[in-house]
């Protein structure tokens, strides 16, 4: 009996020291293992390096028929159709900085050459196609009936600004008097003034003292689709003929971005301001200040 109590005590302590041994080593491989640190000689060692990056890029058609590339992170890819997006900003100030393995700041090390290895894929063209669709921006439908009725009645003003108003479409008027003529509001900083001078008018850039800031950061953006165009447009008399119980027929064509459009018979009757509100005779840089509509 003694010594098999003895060989049980034995066996027990063992177990136990084999058990323990075995924990500390499981809990010293699990520990975090220390941080390699990067010399202050690897980092020089960098400009002498050949830096190889893999790109993968995605190429698309537009609507016009233009193969465009983006970056693979730019695209969005569904089953039926896709959306591309990349913005760009000019003038943006960014500061990169960089650290040793003391945690100094050093000047950022730089690659004596980098080698791109670019992959592309095309999304709607070619045998691989991921999808069919081509991109296009949802363009609302130009309001005929609207245009025709705002058009229908204008005051004759001489050498003014009969209206303006925004549409998605490029506009342009056929069968004018002379002087007459549309202009494109956002193709200078403030817009179109008619004024006149020594008895004759001029419709041009709104003049305006201001300094414009070259350096001011912007930002430029790609997309596909493309993005919903807006023109907002100014309706001049640039004659010194005032216009009161005239009717005219002129034509209207207008086609958006992708070219597709129509033409539209205008029927304007010009009359004479009964209107006593300060809104429509208020003078505005030498021009009558008119009211806005939208043609969409």
């Amino acid at each position: 009996m003694k010594l098999s109590c003895k060989f049980t005590a034995v066996s027990l302590i063992s177990l136990t020291f084999c058990l323990l041994a075995c924990t500390s080593d499981k809990i010293g491989n699990n520990s975090t293992k220390p941080t390699k640190k990067i010399s202050l000689e690897d980092y020089a060692s960098i400009a002498d390096s050949t830096l190889h990056k893999n790109v993968k890029m995605y190429r698309a058609l537009n609507f016009k028929g233009d193969t465009t590339q983006w970056d693979e992170s730019d695209c969005n890819i569904k089953d039926t159709s896709f959306s591309c997006y990349h913005e760009t900003c000019v003038g943006c100030y960014t500061v990169k900085i960089c650290r040793d393995a003391n945690n100094n700041r050093i000047k950022c090390p730089s690659y004596k050459d980098t080698i791109y290895d670019t992959t592309y894929k095309n999304i709607n063209f070619g045998e691989n196609a991921l999808v069919n669709y081509i991109p296009i921006a949802k363009i609302p439908k130009f309001n005929r009936d609207t245009v025709q009725k705002v058009l229908s009645t204008l005051y004759g003003y001489a050498c003014a600004r009969f209206f303006e108003f925004t549409s998605n479409y490029d506009l342009e008027p056929i069968g004018l008097p002379e002087g007459f003529s549309f202009e494109d509001r956002n193709s200078v900083p403030f817009g179109y003034e008619a004024t006149s001078r020594s008895g004759e008018c001029s419709v041009s850039a709104a003049n305006v003292q201001y300094t414009p800031k070259s350096d001011y950061p912007r930002s430029i953006v790609r997309r596909l689709p493309e993005k919903v165009r807006r023109v907002t447009y100014q309706f001049f008399n640039g004659s010194m003929k005032s216009y009161r119980d005239t009717t005219i027929s002129w034509k209207l064509a207008y086609t958006d971005q992708y070219g597709r459009g129509d033409t539209l018979d205008i029927t304007t009757k010009f009359i004479a301001d009964t209107s006593t509100t300060d809104s429509l005779r208020t003078s505005i840089m030498g021009v009558h200040a008119s009211r806005k509509y939208n043609a969409n």
